[in-house]
């Protein structure tokens, strides 16, 4: 009976030591797989796992990013963003940024509803008020460099200097790479273009190519014109709907990447000698500031001004140039050009 007692104990034992060194094996495999996804760069994630843990692990994640304030550690796939800038561009990327500046970037109509759920961070940034959002990543541009040391106490902050973007394809494209959202980037410029097409599609029957324009705007007692980099619809203009600048444009305000130039009445003659112009006027422009313009001589002899091609734009709908409200942008000129020369 002894005997028997103990050759069952045995093999409970044995079975015991088995079973343990099992576990440790598979808690060293674990342990191995774990310490390889941590020094995985995120750029080569891959997709995330339907547990909880491994979106866990995915959301951890970090990569790093060299900016011109050095290498900044970010998270692979940032969840609360403040954007003190670009907030339009993240939102045509399908993110939704947690804070923004309100009274500086906020007001596209274009926006109206994902700007709804946006929290203000004030313009120029609270740095108080971006801490109480807890955000795991701060983008932002020339407009708050003075404020960059105390918000990269706060979260990982990226300085994307302005004029290191070409223009909204480049920013989209950029931004795409930075935050693993290519995909989105490469669907929005296809989005892009074929709305594009779609307009000068239906613009064909009355606009000819090469057809010329002019886009001017009134601030005040000030003239100015404007290229195809400083909103005001000049995007659409000039490259979605693919109306020529005049040549002094072309080479002064585009060219050279100024945007914006300002000129006296005088040399309208010559600069807005163009088959259309489009108008925009600033919001605190007095009609009396608006009619010393569209009532003189030198505006009533204006090729445009003759023939009824002038577009008024409306300041609120054009003044913006991120990616998502150039889309709408590319609909209500369209639109606007149709009922304009239809008349």
């Amino acid at each position: 009976m002894f005997q028997l007692k103990k050759g069952y104990f045995s093999a409970v034992m044995l079975i015991c030591i088995l079973a343990l060194l099992s576990a440790c094996g598979n808690n060293s495999a674990n342990n191995s797989n774990t310490a390889q996804a941590e020094a995985t760069p995120a750029a080569e994630s891959s997709p995330a796992a339907s547990d909880n843990a491994a979106g866990t692990e995915e959301q951890s994640a970090t990569r790093m990013v060299k900016t011109v304030k050095g290498d900044i550690e970010v998270p692979a796939n940032p969840q609360r963003i403040v954007a003190g800038y670009y907030h339009g561009t993240l939102l045509s990327l399908g993110i939704q940024p947690i804070g923004a500046s309100k009274e500086w970037w906020m007001g596209s109509p274009f926006l109206k509803e994902q700007e709804a759920k946006i929290s203000d961070i004030g313009s120029p940034a609270s740095a108080e008020k971006v801490l109480a959002l807890k955000p795991d990543l701060i983008l932002i541009n020339d407009t708050l460099a003075e404020g960059y040391d105390d918000l990269s106490k706060i979260a990982p902050t990226l300085f994307i200097p302005y004029d290191s973007i070409k223009n909204v394809h480049d920013e989209v494209k950029q931004f795409g790479v930075l935050l693993n959202r290519e995909k989105e980037a490469a669907a929005w410029e296809a989005d892009y273009q074929a709305k594009a097409a779609a307009a000068r599609e239906q613009l064909a029957g009355k606009l000819k190519p090469g057809m010329t324009a002019v886009l001017m705007e009134i601030d005040g007692g000030t003239i100015a014109v404007m290229g195809d980099n400083y909103g005001r619809g000049g995007e659409v203009i000039y490259n979605a709907l693919q109306f020529k600048a005049p040549e002094w444009i072309q080479k002064n305000v585009i060219d050279n990447g100024v945007q914006y130039q300002e000129i006296s009445m005088e040399k309208l003659p010559d600069i807005a000698n163009a088959d259309y112009i489009f108008l925009s006027t600033y919001t605190e422009t007095s009609q009396e500031q608006l009619k010393a313009l569209t009532e003189s001589k030198i505006w009533q002899g204006l090729p445009a001004v003759k023939n009824g091609n002038v577009i008024p734009l409306d300041y609120k709908t054009y003044f913006y140039f991120d990616a998502k409200s150039i889309l709408g942008q590319i609909d209500t000129l369209t639109q606007t050009m149709l009922e304009q020369t239809s008349k």
